[in-house]
């Protein structure tokens, strides 16, 4: 019988929710949860089994494949440590210095470029093991992931039933309670401000799922037709990337514009901020450099 968990989305649910199609990203996606997430320390320190756990969700491991995967992510996370969480502390360090004063556009296109880059970065980490671990898999775990995701896409068919006005609501009302996390408490205009911006923003939901929908059917259509590395790789890839050169036009010109107005957002809500909400937030940012500083040399 077929098992469907998902621990990983109940634990980081407003995350998730926020972008749903990145849940198949598995390791890349549990090291890059760092430079956002409160806890850190926990998740990297318990990286292995959290990433054998979700990646059991999606395949159905056999014994000796949780025992690969466990000890090629202790591996990779060793030497991540070593040479990745340096660039980390120092992209968050650079970003702290940055915005000590005010956030430009051009600092905050910096910040998402940089970002971009340590996502390729950890994913040229990861997909030589990934792609040894997928010569692995049998056609029973080709069709089990298959069905995972069918499932996937059935809960974002039952999302996007919902209306466009309730979807628009609960973005603003989570990006008010992130903001509030950040920079302390808002005040009653900057609370409406945001939800203004927020609702402002493209609704990209239904393109973006449906997106994602085709690149799970590529990817398992992949898996069908070869074990070949270099078309593992691409197909990985395009998975967990989303390279927007292969996107269709119409998705490319849809997040372009939701990108620029979340850029702009950013930086709207940046000149409304008080000195005490800069300074919560300067301590925040400083409190996850402090851990993953800790990381590197714990």
């Amino acid at each position: 019988m077929v098992r469907y968990r998902d621990p990983l989305r109940r634990a980081f649910h407003p995350m998730f929710r926020a972008s749903p199609g990145r849940s198949a990203c598995i390791f890349c996606l549990l090291v890059l949860v760092l430079l956002a997430s409160c806890a850190p320390t926990f998740l990297y320190r318990h990286a292995d089994r959290l990433v054998t756990w979700k990646v059991d969700d999606y395949f159905d491991l056999r014994s000796e494949q949780k025992q690969f995967v466990r000890s090629r992510v202790q591996s990779i996370l060793a030497s991540h440590r070593r040479e990745a969480l340096p660039v980390y502390e120092a992209f968050l360090a650079e970003v702290k210095h940055r915005s000590a004063d005010g956030i430009t556009r051009q600092e905050v296109d910096w910040a998402f470029a940089r970002y971009e880059q340590l996502k390729q970065d950890l994913f040229q980490r990861v997909s030589g093991d990934a792609v040894l671990f997928l010569t692995s898999i049998n056609e029973g775990q080709v069709r089990y992931l298959e069905h995972v995701f069918r499932k996937e896409q059935d809960k974002w068919q039952h999302l996007l039933g919902v209306p466009v006005s309730e979807r628009l609501d609960r973005r603003a009302s989570d990006t008010v309670r992130w903001l509030t996390d950040w920079l302390g408490t808002l005040t009653k205009d900057q609370r409406d401000r945001v939800v203004e911006l927020s609702r402002r923003l493209p609704d990209v939901q239904r393109i973006r799922l449906e997106y994602r929908s085709a690149r799970q059917r590529q990817f398992v259509e992949t898996l069908w037709k070869t074990r070949e590395p270099a078309a593992l790789i691409h197909g990985l890839a395009n998975l967990m990337l989303a390279p927007m050169n292969e996107a269709p036009p119409t998705y490319r010109a849809a997040m372009e514009r939701f990108e620029h107005a979340v850029r702009d957002m950013i930086v709207e809500v940046d000149q409304m901020i008080t000195p005490q909400q800069r300074s919560h937030a300067l301590g925040k940012l400083q409190e996850l450099i402090d851990d993953i500083h800790q990381l590197r040399v714990s």
